[in-house]
């Protein structure tokens, strides 16, 4: 959802010229200042133990940078970030907090008071452009549900993203093991390299227009945390797509659409669709068919390597009204696909390429390797709690294997079924 930045901030937030003096138009606690003085981002170092399933985070240069983000425009969200930005002030002055420029007005009339370790300044907060966030976030902190960390971390597209630390503050949590109450203990830990991460993977989507690639740079390049699915959308037809694994053939299929998901969608649209709970830490990728025709389309678990292409066809007797196919990409809506159309599917590491198999063109592919010598850490670092977080979440949000509860009627139809018999 996109939120409109009021007309009086709209020249601040492209120019920055003069931070201070717009931000105390609203608040005497609070200073603004151009994200792009700070340094640029640094990358901890994840390190794998034999004795357990988690990278432990380790900081080789100290932490500096925080770039928090929130659900948008509710209270309880508004309220716990201030107050979460109020603690880094008064125990980590060195730490630089960034937000971005609505949630900077959002939040700006709810400080009462200046740091404690300088009662004399008013607090900092660090904003600006996307680009100029992304180039200096040394750690990703979110304050809602599991939308709010998708959200976020779609701000990165195909750069490296930090290492995720997500409260719980939301209408749906899968993601979310910390509860907020606990964010001073975590944040200790985080800082001082004791905190363990969980490695989550990403989709990579690229497009093919009419058997021409997209001229467009890499950075504009889909990935996607969650999944990715075509489906026809309003259309009154089925959607007639080709896939091929690996550059075989392997069906075409005439449903609602396709949905395609890491291990961390699987709980998501996929599951809904009749696919598979995956374990995040099953390298895999999800095949899963929207309401085929055919009821022998079973949901497919796919090893991490594959290369997955998908063509968009049609039936003779369809009009141009009807040749269209929606893509969306982690709930974010993309340009349409049409007849002829392709969509490459691969992990963001690890795809082997067999003979024949290629991806759109051979300079994108280049740019691909290219991207993957400079990434440090791909994939998505999330901060664990324990190494059976993923089992305590199907438990307790899932209901996993539940069983039937008999449900007592409320009073009022318990006193009119009484009436009723007397």
């Amino acid at each position: 959802m996109l939120l409109k930045v009021p007309l009086r901030l709209s020249r601040f937030y492209t120019s920055l010229e003069y931070p201070a003096m717009r931000i105390r138009d609203y608040s005497k606690y609070v200073s603004l200042k151009p994200v792009k003085d700070l340094r640029l981002a640094t990358s901890p170092d994840f390190v794998t133990s034999a004795n357990s399933k988690l990278q432990s985070l380790i900081w080789q240069k100290p932490m500096q940078n925080v770039f928090v983000t929130k659900k948008p425009w509710t209270e309880t969200t508004r309220s716990s970030m201030v107050h979460f930005i109020s603690y880094l002030h008064d125990s980590f002055p060195e730490i630089n907090v960034i937000v971005q420029p609505d949630v900077a007005e959002e939040i700006a009339q709810d400080f009462k008071s200046t740091p404690r370790q300088d009662p004399h300044q008013p607090h900092i907060l660090y904003t600006g452009t996307d680009e100029e966030i992304v180039n200096r976030t040394d750690l990703l902190v979110t304050l809602g549900g599991d939308g709010t960390i998708l959200r976020a971390v779609s701000i990165f597209g195909n750069r490296q993203v930090p290492p995720v630390l997500a409260f719980s503050l939301g209408t749906l949590g899968f993601l979310l093991p910390f509860d907020y109450q606990e964010h001073r203990k975590v944040f200790e830990r985080v800082i001082s390299s004791r905190a363990k991460c969980l490695h989550r993977t990403r989709l990579e989507c690229h497009i093919i227009r009419n058997g021409q690639s997209e001229d467009r740079s890499l950075a504009t390049s889909l990935h996607a945390m969650n999944d990715l699915f075509l489906h026809r959308g309003n259309s009154p037809h089925l959607a007639n797509l080709d896939i091929y694994i690996d550059s075989d053939f392997l069906t075409r299929t005439s449903a609602d659409g396709i949905a395609f998901s890491t291990p961390t969608g699987s709980t998501a649209y996929s599951l809904s669709a009749g696919g598979s709970i995956v374990s995040p830490l099953v390298p895999s990728i999800l095949l899963t068919p929207i309401c085929p025709r055919s009821l022998s389309f079973r949901p497919l678990i796919l090893p991490h390597s594959s290369h997955i292409r998908v063509r968009v066809g049609s039936k003779t007797s369809q009009g141009p009204a009807n040749a269209m196919v929606k893509l969306s990409v982690d709930g974010i809506p993309q340009e349409d696909l049409r007849i002829g159309d392709e969509i490459h599917v691969v992990n963001e590491v690890g795809t082997i390429y067999l003979n024949g198999s290629q991806l759109p063109s051979t300079s994108n592919k280049r740019q691909v390797s290219e991207r993957r010598k400079t990434i440090k850490n791909s994939g998505i670092y999330c901060i664990a709690k324990t190494e059976n977080d993923w089992t305590r979440g199907l438990n307790e949000l899932l209901g996993f294997n539940s069983s039937f509860r008999l449900t007592r009627p409320h009073k009022e139809e318990e006193q009119l079924e009484r009436d009723l018999t007397d």
